[in-house]
Order: structure tokens, then sequence, then C-alpha cells
């Protein structure tokens, strides 16, 4: 249960961390993925947003081989029937999560949903790479596609080695905030912390299915002040990809 007193005693909160951002990754578009199922669901979670001082929000649901239906028409239709309903609160656009799966590279020509018309949100299984990462990598760049990695600190296989690797590709880095908070366990939070302080995060995003989930990030995310400073470098750079 969230608790307002709680969220009063958080530093980190109080801060204007959340002031002004631009959330590049979330699962608000009402019934299409794992995310929020009801219109009802996504406008209480964007209010809450809004409280917290996020301006502006990318949807991004998933595309993969298990969500077929998920096609860019068909997203942008659900899309602005969901604008319909949210005349108030954060500027909403529409982008995608896109699994690098065995169907993934057969999408690329028809066009894909990213941001600012070229940064495509992009991710891999936990456990193992795709076959071929590179090469698809490759093709989406030669394509005029910027990809960019979720939440890399979650994936298991990768090491440090393999991040920089990414970089080295033109691949841009994107942090789960709530990552820091310990929501997916004490791996992934050491690992996101050891990736923000070596600098290797461009752009950051809550990856919100749903509010309780965005309530307990809140209230577990006490970043320290060297942090707080390399999260503000990143949350300026989600800016960019709003142009």
């Amino acid at each position: 249960m969230f608790s307002w007193l709680n969220y009063k005693k958080n530093k980190s909160i109080r801060s204007t961390l959340l002031e002004g951002m631009t959330d590049v990754h979330t699962h608000l578009l009402p019934a299409v993925d794992d995310g929020a199922q009801l219109v009802e669901d996504s406008l209480e979670i964007l209010r809450f947003m809004c409280r917290m001082g996020v301006r502006r929000v990318y949807l991004t649901p998933h595309v993969m081989a298990d969500l077929p239906g998920n096609t860019p028409g068909a997203l942008q239709k659900r899309y602005e029937a969901f604008l319909k309903f949210c005349p108030d609160g954060p500027e909403l656009r529409l982008a995608a999560e896109y699994m690098l799966d065995s169907r993934f590279t057969s999408l690329i020509n028809d066009g894909l949903l990213a941001m600012s018309g070229r940064h495509v949100l992009v991710e891999t299984s936990y456990l193992s790479p795709p076959l071929g990462l590179n090469d698809i990598l490759y093709d989406l760049r030669l394509a005029g596609y910027q990809p960019l990695i979720a939440h890399p600190e979650r994936y298991l296989y990768m090491r440090d080695s393999d991040y920089r690797k990414l970089k080295e590709m033109g691949c841009r880095l994107q942090l789960n905030l709530f990552s820091l908070s310990g929501v997916y366990g004490s791996y992934v939070a050491k690992n996101a912390a050891h990736l923000l302080k070596e600098g290797l995060y461009d752009h950051a995003g809550s990856d919100v299915h749903n509010l309780d989930s965005y309530h307990e990030g809140i209230l577990h995310l006490s970043p320290s002040r060297s942090e707080v400073r390399e999260l503000e470098r990143i949350m300026e750079n989600n800016q960019m990809l709003w142009k």
C-alpha cells in the first residue's frame, strides 16, 4: 500500500528528479500487452505521474512474435482512441518496445514505431541474446534507425565489455529508473548502479506496468548525490527524444 507519509520522507523524491521528466518507456496503452488493462488504470497512473512532475510520456507497448496483433496500424488506432480519454495530464506520444526475436528483422522495412522518428526501443531475452544480435542491430542502423537498448542492467548474459561494445556500435542504453530501487532484485540494482557510475546510460524510463510497482519504485528510490547528478544528465537527454 502506498503511503504519502513515507513518500514525504523520501528525500530524493522531494527533490526535482522527476520534475519535467520525459518518460521514454511505459506500458500504459490499455489492453495491448502485459501493462495496464483498463483505461481507468492507465489514467490513474498518468495522473499520479503528473503529480510526481512527469510532463511527457511515450507509450511503448510490446511488439513481439507472441503479440502478432500489435502492428503499427493497430497500435496507432488504439492510441488515437485512448487520447480521447486524456484531455489533461502529461503529453503523450506513441512508440513501441520491440523484442529482438526471429520476427523482428522482417518488420524493419515496413516501418517501426520510433521516438523522434528514428530512435527505436528494443529488448532481448533476459537470459540469452538472440542469434546474430550484432547483425540485427547493424541492419537496424543501416535502415536509418538508432537502437535504444531497454533496461540493459536486467540482461544476465551481459558483462561490462558487452555494454561497451553496444556503445561502440552506436547503440544507446536506457536505464529502468526503478532498477535502482531494487524492484527487480539486488543483482539488477547493483548492475544499474555500476552502469550509472560508469556513465554508460543515455536515457531513463520507468517501464511502468501498474500503479503499485510505480509506487514501490518511488518509495525505495534513494540515489546518492553523484547518482542524482548522473540521473539529471540522462533525464536531460530524454528531451531530445521528444523533438
